[in-house]
């Protein structure tokens, strides 16, 4: 059987290989047909193999461990390791807020019957917006002890405001309203019966405004800032005056290069009222003027660029300004100043000139002066009732720095040149020289001015200021009313967190006044008038606030403490020692 099979497989070796091996030969061409049959015997054997019956066996055999000893090399490895810096983590802690009141109410009472109240109410802290009103009223009813008239006032405003805050804007809008009562005091009764009523003068002065200004984080856009101012102005003689200013400013940052663009537009019509010769008399007879109107505009725009590097600093722009009422007026004026931070701050000296076209109205005239004629005509010339101011330069320099984290300081001197400036006289006229006219001229003021203050904390503070003028009027022989110099020192002092005390004190150098009628010990100008002299006076005042707690204190404040005699304008004598008291409660 065996036999067989091997037998069998063989056969089919040998052909299984002739086959390939005749296909292999097909490819040459050459075809042809063989069989080969191989036969033959042979047995195949398988030898038994060879076993190994022994098991394996596990021999243990013991070692010997000697004693170790370990010994620790001293030696250290020289090893140089450089930390890189690592920046502080920033940790903004937030402090509990502190606990703000709405607002306010004091009241009081003075000498010369005076009374005295004012009241503050504001929003709560709000991301988003805010509000409040603010109101006050002081009066007395005399206190000038000069044989002079009634000269009691009387000052009252209410002022409203709000604010919304946007996302990068905010819109904010204020409405005022003011009213102040002054009487022609300035002569004496027995020259004079004048009725309280027939001297008595009331400005009333209504105001709306509104803010629009810009917020963006990228320095590189261009922030601006939107503002509207308008105003109604009369008084108690039929004068009236309507003010309106609209005014832009675009800021944007250009590298180092700061480029601003200031613009506005400023128009005032102001109505001067009938004017008559002594009113007050009722048979008086004497010059008549019928009131007249007038209109103004100011236009100007003043682009600049500001260069800021290495402590250097230099701004250059150019002021354009027109004028149009009965003709159109242009000018031009240089804005330039320069400044150089030397020592970190400590000394920064500064350069600069500048000119300007100022606005004169009859509010901004009877807000500096209260008793100026309400018909500001020049009696039936052809002169305007108002006339702007041309600062021509305004030359200036000096050196301002920060002698330590609460002292700085400022010294400054400049020339400049101002046509037509606003100067008061007493009329006599349509007065008993006591109401004033507005005059104008060209005035040149040398000026010399430091300052330096400290503070510390909130606790202790402290500003003294002086300053030394040199006028050169061209047509007037003085620059009437403005003092030759002026000292002023102001402080504030808070003790135990309970009471604080503060005082000021102002030395005023003399000036002069310009007189028609005559005067006592003085003599007669070859020009027909009569120059007099007002002394320089010192005033004290005083202050302190007593804190019951946090809701309740108590105030004090007194007035020209030292009692000076002196006059406020000429023949317009100001109250004496005035004492002031009252209490104070916040909710």
């Amino acid at each position: 059987m065996k036999y067989a099979t091997i037998k069998s497989f063989l056969v089919f070796s040998v052909v299984l290989v002739s086959s390939f091996a005749a296909s292999a030969q097909g490819g040459e061409g050459d075809a042809f047909d063989q069989t080969q049959i191989i036969t033959g015997d042979r047995t195949l054997t398988v030898q038994k193999a060879f076993k190994i019956s022994e098991m394996p066996t596990v021999v243990d055999i013991p070692v010997q461990m000697g004693t170790l000893t370990y010994e620790m090399i001293p030696k250290r490895p020289a090893t140089e390791i450089t930390p890189e810096p690592i920046e502080p983590a920033t940790v903004k802690i937030r402090e509990p807020l502190e606990k703000l009141y709405h607002g306010f109410v004091k009241a009081g009472a003075g000498t010369f019957a005076t009374p005295y109240v004012e009241a503050f109410y504001t929003s709560n802290r709000d991301r988003d917006k805010s509000y409040g009103v603010h109101a006050r009223h002081l009066s007395s009813h005399d206190g000038v002890n000069q044989p002079v008239a009634f000269s009691g006032f009387s000052e009252t405003n209410v002022d409203l405001w709000g604010k919304k805050i946007f996302k990068q804007h905010s819109l904010q809008t204020d409405l005022g309203y003011a009213l102040n009562g002054y009487h022609y005091y300035g002569f004496d009764p027995q020259d004079a019966e004048i009725d309280k009523k027939d001297m008595r003068q009331r400005f009333n002065d209504f105001s709306l405004s509104a803010d629009y200004r810009s917020y963006y984080r990228d320095s590189s856009r261009i922030n601006h800032n939107i503002g509207l101012d308008s105003y109604y102005y009369s008084d108690s003689y039929d004068a009236n005056e309507i003010g309106v200013k609209a005014t832009t400013q675009l800021r944007s940052w250009r590298g180092d290069q700061y480029y601003t663009l200031d613009g506005g537009l400023d128009f005032v019509g102001y109505n001067t009222g009938d004017l008559k010769a002594f009113d007050f008399m009722s048979d008086s007879s004497g010059i008549f003027i019928p009131a007249n109107d007038y209109t103004n505009v100011i236009f100007h725009a003043t682009p600049r660029i500001l260069l800021v590097k290495n402590g250097f600093r230099a701004m250059a722009g150019l002021a354009v300004y027109g004028q149009f009422d009965s003709k159109a007026r242009f000018h031009a004026f240089p804005d330039l100043e320069v400044s150089y931070s030397l020592f970190n701050d400590i000394f920064i000296p500064y350069a600069g000139v500048t000119g300007s076209v100022e606005r004169n109205s009859y509010k901004t005239l009877s807000r500096e002066n209260p008793f100026i004629l309400s018909n500001l005509s020049h009696y039936g010339t052809d002169d305007k009732p108002l006339i702007n101011s041309i600062v021509k330069y305004d030359l200036f320099g000096g050196i301002r720095g920060t002698l330590s984290d609460k002292m700085s300081f400022n010294t400054r001197i400049g020339y400049k040149k101002v046509d037509e400036t606003p100067l008061f006289v007493n009329d006599t006229l349509v007065s008993e020289e006591n109401r004033f006219l507005v005059i104008y001229d060209q005035v040149q003021t040398f000026s010399m001015m430091g300052e330096l203050s400290y503070k510390n904390s909130e606790k202790w503070s402290a500003t003294a200021r002086g300053e030394i003028f040199t006028y050169s009027a061209n047509d007037e022989q003085e620059a009437w009313h403005m003092p030759k110099y002026r000292f002023s020192l102001l402080g504030s002092y808070t003790l135990f967190e309970k009471l604080s005390i503060g005082a000021e004190m102002a030395l005023v150098g003399k000036r002069y006044a310009k007189s028609l009628r005559p005067v006592s010990d003085v003599q007669i100008e070859p020009e027909g008038f009569y120059k007099v002299e007002l002394d320089p006076y010192f005033d004290l005042t005083l202050k302190a606030e007593y804190r019951y707690s946090n809701r309740i204190s108590a105030f004090i404040e007194a007035n020209n403490l030292t009692g000076t005699k002196y006059d406020q304008y000429y023949r317009f004598p100001v109250q004496r020692v005035f004492l002031l008291g009252g209490l104070k409660f916040a909710f």
